[in-house]
């Protein structure tokens, strides 16, 4: 692999990895310009390499990075987190930068400098946790160590809040700058001198294969273009892999989805044909339709999208008996489909915020912010909405599978899993999931709407998953029928009263205290004061 020539780099990280880099990329073209020097301010690079070991605060990145943007304005920077993250639960933090990598192989790195030279993207995607297979327990005095670090780290991030606030009066800040110099001085030297009992490595080398002791899920996107059609087809790539690669685990006792009750094969099926029509409806607009002409159009493609996905589920030679008649599956499911009304799911996104970015080669509008798709974050937030859209469909297209296997039992015996064949538990699975979804879509969905939140839906660890995410969901409010409406008008009616409600009862405690202190304590202590008298065991005032 060949660097482009005539482009310099400046290296910014611990000797040993900056030295060991430099040499890999020089071996590979004598022409190419490395310094290893960031206090020289006659050299303008072309990129950035900037690596972080085991970071200790988000914060602090993020204001160097700031500033790194500020001294280079025209200059890309690739951001290389390196090493061993020694905190459960450590995330790779959103940056904004043209590459963001975690404990990469030198040829990683290589082909992410092409990429960036060339005017593209790379990250790694999904917020990558660091978990130790083996963790270790940690010594009183690492434990001191470990203690003291994450107190300087919360005054380090205090101090930058302020530091940050336009209100915060300038001589307040040039004290404030003091005192950051001196935190971060103070954990260098505790690092310096203890770092060892903390197994820090602060000379971590970029080698050819890492071998770490972490397990570590790689996920990188490169993306060369930056066009919309390009980042489609990435994702698309990413999520064809993603259903490959997870061979779904049913547990149908507990089950909230009817596609859990098909057999695997007929999951997948339907997960990937979905997927598939999707693609099939974005590349054919974007090459048969100009401008808003599709907009016409696109509930009649929306509805054929569902009819191939079903009819695509089965070869189109099966046929099956019933009532002693060979029929023709593709023929039947076509039969009904004509006949059946076209439902959406309430959660999945309006398909223009799927299409319109893809098809304008423009940036997606979602949730009041206007996302590049080439970004880290909106990369990642447009991706969990086709997903969600596509496992939303197939589960609709599973509920129409579960209609016509009601009344015929031997195309139970095709579709359904072998544990629901039985008419008891193929009628006690429908009956459970209609009764989720009546009580999720009349009394629980109204609730996440007024809470200005969205389900999603995603396979995770080889398990559907439902998880929310806060979206502004006014417009949708206003869709209700009467029934939901009036479960967010209780809870609004609940929010208003509850205060005063809090205050009376409050306000009733006090007074029930001060009767029950103040009169009938002072009442049963003058009636004990006089029995005691009249037994000649007090002394009288």
């Amino acid at each position: 692999m060949s660097i482009t020539k005539e482009k310099s780099i400046l290296i910014i990280a611990p000797s040993l990895l900056a030295e060991s880099l430099s040499l890999k990329l020089t071996s590979l073209d004598n022409d190419l310009k490395v310094s290893l020097d960031p206090s020289n301010d006659k050299f303008i690079p072309d990129l950035i390499i900037w690596n972080i070991l085991n970071y200790q605060s988000e914060d602090l990145i993020r204001l160097e990075l700031i500033k790194l943007k500020e001294k280079y304005i025209d200059t890309s920077i690739l951001i290389i987190f390196t090493g061993k993250f020694f905190e459960e639960g450590k995330y790779l933090p959103y940056l904004t930068s043209e590459g963001l990598l975690l404990n990469p192989n030198a040829d990683k790195v290589l082909k992410s400098i092409n990429t960036i030279l060339n005017g593209g993207r790379v990250f790694d995607i999904d917020n990558k946790k660091i978990v130790n297979k083996k963790p270790k327990k940690l010594s009183f005095n690492q434990k001191i160590l470990s203690s003291g670090l994450k107190q300087i780290d919360h005054e380090i991030n205090t101090i930058i809040k302020y530091l940050n606030k336009d209100l915060t009066p300038n001589i307040y800040k040039f004290i404030l700058k003091g005192r950051l110099r001196e935190l971060i001085t103070a954990k260098s030297l505790l690092i310096f001198l203890w770092g060892n009992s903390l197994d820090m490595n602060i000379d971590e080398t970029i080698r050819d294969n890492l071998g770490y002791e972490e397990q570590i899920d790689q996920d990188t996107v490169f993306i060369k273009e930056k066009n919309n059609l390009e980042i489609w087809d990435l994702i698309f790539n990413r999520l064809i892999e993603k259903y490959t690669n997870n061979s779904i685990e049913l547990c149908l006792n507990k089950s909230t989805l009817i596609i859990s009750g098909l057999k695997k094969e007929f999951i997948s099926r339907s997960i990937f044909n979905t997927l598939n029509e999707l693609n099939n409806l974005v590349k054919n607009i974007k090459e048969n339709y100009s401008d808003e002409e599709y907009k016409e159009n696109l509930d009649d493609l929306i509805y054929q999208l569902k009819k191939n996905t079903l009819l695509n589920i089965i070869d189109s030679y099966t046929r099956i008996k019933k009532n002693g008649v060979l029929i023709s599956i593709n023929d039947f499911i076509f039969s009904q489909f004509e006949n059946m009304t076209n439902v959406d799911d309430f959660e999945s996104h309006d398909i223009f915020t799927i299409i319109e970015p893809i098809i304008k080669n423009e940036p997606l509008y979602h949730n009041g912010k206007i996302l590049p798709l080439y970004e880290t974050e909106s990369f990642k937030t447009f991706e969990s909405i086709i997903s969600n859209w596509v496992l939303r469909t197939s589960n609709l297209m599973a509920a129409d599978i579960f209609n016509y296997c009601s009344g015929w039992p031997e195309l139970r015996n095709l579709f359904i899993n072998p544990k629901l064949q039985s008419t008891r538990n193929f009628e006690r699975f429908r009956n459970n999931i209609n009764n989720y979804d009546r009580w999720h879509n009349n009394f629980y969905m109204p609730v996440y709407l007024y809470e200005s939140k969205r389900e999603y839906i995603d396979i995770v660890d080889n398990n559907f998953i439902r998880y929310f995410k806060n979206e502004n969901r006014e417009k949708d409010i206003d869709k209700l029928t009467w029934l939901q409406k009036q479960i967010t008008l209780l809870v609004e009616i609940r929010d208003a009263i509850s205060p005063q409600l809090e205050i009376a009862i409050k306000y009733i405690g006090n007074i029930f205290v001060t009767i029950l202190t103040k009169v009938v304590g002072k009442a049963i202590g003058l009636v004990g004061k006089g029995i005691l008298q009249g037994l000649g065991r007090s002394k009288s005032i």
